[in-house]
This record gives C-alpha cells, structure tokens and sequence, in this order.
C-alpha cells in the first residue's frame, strides 16, 4: 500500500506538464507577439481612434524592416559576411512588385514568387563574388553594387519613375481575387514575417545554420570539416536578399508609392544597426533591435512636438539610447534581457531562503 502511494505521488510530481510545454515552445512568444500586434490593428480598424493611424503604420514599417533586418542577421550573425547593399535591394523589390501592381492583375503569391527569382539571381552573382574577397573588401563590393541601384533609382526612366519616384500604386490582391486596402495589408505583412520568423528558426538550427557558424568562427577550419566555402556563402547571400526584397514588395504593398529617397545608405547603416543592437541571432532580437531604431522614431517621437519642430533631436535621440544601450551591454538587447531575468530569478531564490531556510 506504501509502495502505491509513493507510486501515485511520484506519477504526480512528474505527469506531463501541458501548459509548460506550450510556453517552452520557441514559437510560443511570437505568437503572442503576433496577437498583441492583431489586437492593436484591430483597435485601428475598429477602436474610433483607440489606435492612431501613425501607430499604425509605424507598426507595418517597422515590421517590413524587421524582415529584412532578420537576413541580414543571418549573413552577419550566422555567416559572417557584411553587406551595405540591404537598402537597396529593398527598393528594387517594391520597384519590381510595384511596376507588376500596376500593370497586370495577378496574386500576391505570384508577385512574390517573380521578387522571390530575381533575388535569388542576385544573390546567387554576390556570392560567388564574395568567394574572392571578404572584409572591408566585401562591404566595398556590396556598397558599390547598392550605389549602382541607387542611382538607377534616381535616373529618370519609366521603372522607377526617377526622382519622384513610382505613385498610384494599388494594394496587392491575395488568392481568389480577394482585394486588400489600407487597413488589411497590415496583416498580410505580420502573417508573412511570422512565416519568415518560423523559417529563421528552422535554419539556425538546421545543418545548414551550423555550418554557416563554422564558417563564420573559422573558414579554414569549415573547410576541414567539409563545409564547402561557395556553397554557404552563395546561400547566405541569397536568404538575405530575398528578406530584403520581400521587403521591399511588403513595402510597396502598404504605402502604394517608393521614392529614391527611401533607399539611401543610412537605411542600410540603420538595418546593420538594428541587427547589432538587438543582440543574438533570435528574430525576437532583431524586433527589438528595428523598433528601437525605427518603431521609436515613427510610433512615438513623431507625435511629440518638440520632435516635429527640430526633426535633427530625433536622429539624437536615438544615437544616445543606442550608446547608452550597448555601453551598458556590450552584448546587445537579448543579452540585457537575460542578465535582467537573471537578476529577477536571484532576488526570487533569495525570498525563497529568506521565508523557508536553505534546501538541505
């Protein structure tokens, strides 16, 4: 009978907890991220002004910038390549899907699908670029190559609509003909970065995300190992592209117009950044790393005043919270958060000893 009983409370102490499992999943926190943005969009759409619309735009932007900034941490982070090229790819996928958005009717899946080759083509021509040279080198190459679209951009020519750029574009329509607008684009843009943050997660921790690792700490040593150089860096290359011109087409998809001036070398300063602020190579670190350099300045500093008049503060704003952040913690936002958990877990452990006395 004692025996039962300690059956019986061994069984219970420890039976499957359910909901702890849920809440250890990796994507349990960005899907109540993607709620609290769903509600917020909602509260837009339904609240009678609950949500302003600067909010919500500020919202899709940063998300949009959140997407491109997550390629770019797998270039960085995984492979370590640099590249200043982000903000113009960007551009040359909102130009692309804007040109189709006006000129045929077709699905929103095919107009990714046609961005989605392109990006591929280019990235695959970068890659093997960056098989001859790294480095400083390889930022030079890739800053070139974002100069050489930049001004493609500004030269006055029927694609990109030249210095005033490409206007009166339509939202995209999704399958079955089904026409988004203003307010309903938002969630097309969550739903594909929610898409792109399962795919992140999959190739950090897939074979192919290790050995981008081993490249990054050692090329000499992948190499012993069997990684082959061209391949990884070829495919680094090309999963950052294609973030930042799904970007680019989720870009177009929500404002309906693109301008030169929205693709200048400070975006992609900025996206370098974002990824280096946030820390980790986490997407939820890189959300937090884009909204401190981008969701900030849209959502909250452009309704103060004092920010309205002096546009400059704004830029100084942002440049003392990014010290002050990577001053503090050398590792970036994801590692602030943990040495604050940690804290909070050892004040816990220290009221525990406190109330009930040491475990013996």
């Amino acid at each position: 009978m004692k025996f039962n009983n300690d059956y019986k409370e061994l069984a219970n102490k420890y039976k499957p907890n359910h909901l702890q499992n849920i809440t250890k999943h990796p994507l349990f926190s960005y899907i109540i991220i993607s709620l609290a943005l769903v509600a917020m969009q909602l509260l837009f759409i339904f609240g009678d002004g609950i949500v302003s619309l600067t909010v919500s735009r500020a919202i899709s932007i940063t998300m949009i910038y959140t997407i491109a900034a997550m390629g770019l941490s797998i270039l960085v982070g995984m492979a370590g390549l640099m590249s200043l090229g982000t903000a113009a790819f960007i551009g040359l996928g909102a130009y692309i899907a804007g040109n189709l958005l006006r000129s045929f009717v077709m699905p929103f899946t095919l107009i990714l699908l046609i961005v989605i080759l392109v990006a591929i083509a280019i990235g695959v021509v970068i890659g093997v670029i960056s098989l001859r040279v790294r480095g400083i080198h390889l930022l030079i190459i890739t800053l070139a190559f974002g100069s050489i679209l930049t001004d493609m951009f500004r030269t006055p020519n029927q694609f990109t609509g030249g210095p005033l750029g490409l206007t009166g574009v339509p939202h995209p329509e999704l399958a079955m003909f089904i026409q988004t607008n203003r307010d309903t684009v938002f969630f097309l843009i969550l739903a594909v970065m929610l898409a792109l943050v399962v795919v992140t997660l999959n190739i950090i921790k897939s074979p192919t995300g290790r050995a981008m690792l081993a490249m990054n700490n050692s090329e000499a040593l992948a190499q012993a190992m069997g990684v082959r150089l061209l391949k990884y860096k070829v495919l680094a290359f090309v999963i950052a592209t294609i973030y930042a011109m799904v970007a680019g087409v989720l870009f177009i998809s929500s404002v309906t117009a693109a301008t030169p001036a929205s693709w200048t070398m400070n975006l992609s300063l900025n996206m370098l950044v974002a990824v280096v602020l946030g820390g980790g190579l986490k997407p939820v670190g890189v959300f937090l790393g884009t909204f401190i350099i981008f969701g900030i300045d849209l959502a909250i500093l452009s309704r103060i005043p004092f920010f309205l008049s002096f546009p400059a503060a704004s830029s100084i704003f942002s440049g003392l919270l990014i010290i002050l952040i990577v001053f503090r913690c050398p590792g970036g936002l994801m590692k602030l958060i943990h040495d604050i958990k940690n804290i909070f877990l050892s004040l816990i452990e220290r009221w525990r000893v406190y109330k009930y006395g040491p475990e013996l």
